[in-house]
């Protein structure tokens, strides 16, 4: 399904920046677009210094996505052009003996605008969650979000989280080729093989065989009801293959074990800290194994998704 795979959703917005020029507070005058540019240079990233942190585990530094313990990846981007990838390539021979000149352009691609991407992947256990993540975000981080959307057009009317989200359904773009590598084991269910599809072929052709050979024996008819038949079925048994193929194709993938990103921050916390274990304990004897193992269990306790754990916004190894 679209926007929605493996328990995680993928949104991806577009959104057109303003053109109006704007006056600084010092007199000069500039752009939306290079307000943007500078809101989201100033917009703090992740933190990698493990002193900084408070009580709550969150620094100045750390990305003001990282409040929403939903959210696992979040990016911002200004698009000013398509990126061009060079002439199309042609046969140089025919080319030349159709008198191609190369050093005349060929089409290029234009934006009338530069566009803000706001692309995020979070938790989701449901289609219809983007209206809980997006009200739930601008409940956490509203000035943020504000000093970036305030440079695109139509953000002047967003006062609420309902709008808020609201604004962000009008500019969305639907992900379909999104990127979740959270399985480790086969998922479950019955894959669909080529050998059901060819079954589901095979049962709507007999289905018309065997109604040709009714209406052959009741009505008669000859050898063309058979062909009629034959070619009837068979169309009709592609389609619903066809159709089972794309109602199979668009069925999400359910939900990968411990993918939540609560599960994803604790498993890094214990790889790091199970990493430290294991160089320290190079040399010690089973006895001694043994019972610090059991301490590294009792401390880093990893049924428990809430704590220790890796911080979200915080990079470190």
């Amino acid at each position: 399904m679209p926007n929605l795979d493996g328990g995680h959703y993928f949104y991806t917005g577009l959104f057109p920046v303003a053109l109006e020029t704007v006056a600084r507070a010092d007199g000069s005058v500039t752009v939306p677009s290079h307000l943007l540019r500078e809101a989201l240079a100033s917009l703090p990233n992740f933190s990698q210094v493990r002193e900084s942190q408070d009580a709550d585990r969150r620094t100045e530094r750390i990305s003001p996505f990282a409040r929403c313990r939903s959210t696992h990846f979040a990016r911002l981007a200004v698009i000013d052009e398509p990126a061009f990838n060079g002439r199309d390539p042609v046969d140089a021979i025919k080319g030349a003996i159709k008198g191609v000149d190369l050093s005349e352009h060929q089409p290029v691609d234009h934006l009338s605008r530069p566009w803000l991407l706001f692309a995020a992947d979070f938790d989701a256990d449901e289609p219809d969650v983007l209206d809980r993540w997006a009200t739930e975000l601008w409940q956490l981080m509203e000035p943020e979000l504000r000093a970036i959307f305030q440079h695109c057009t139509g953000f002047d009317r967003v006062e609420s989280a309902e709008a808020f989200a609201a604004y962000l359904l009008r500019g969305q773009l639907e992900t379909t080729m999104s990127f979740n590598d959270y399985w480790i084991d086969p998922m479950p269910g019955r894959p669909l093989s080529l050998a059901m599809v060819g079954w589901v072929t095979l049962a709507v052709l007999a289905l018309f065989v065997g109604m040709a050979w009714l209406i052959q024996r009741e009505w008669g008819g000859g050898w063309a009801v058979w062909v009629a038949a034959g070619l009837l079925g068979a169309g009709v048994g592609v389609w619903a293959a066809y159709k089972l193929i794309m109602a199979r194709g668009a069925k999400p993938f359910p939900t990968a074990p411990d993918s939540d990103l609560k599960s994803v921050l604790k498993s890094l916390c214990l790889q790091q800290y199970f990493t430290r274990f294991a160089i320290t304990q190079q040399g010690r004897s089973a006895e001694q194994l043994y019972e610090a193992f059991g301490r590294f269990l009792e401390e880093m306790r990893p049924d428990d998704v809430e704590r220790p754990t890796q911080p979200p916004g915080v990079l470190h190894s």
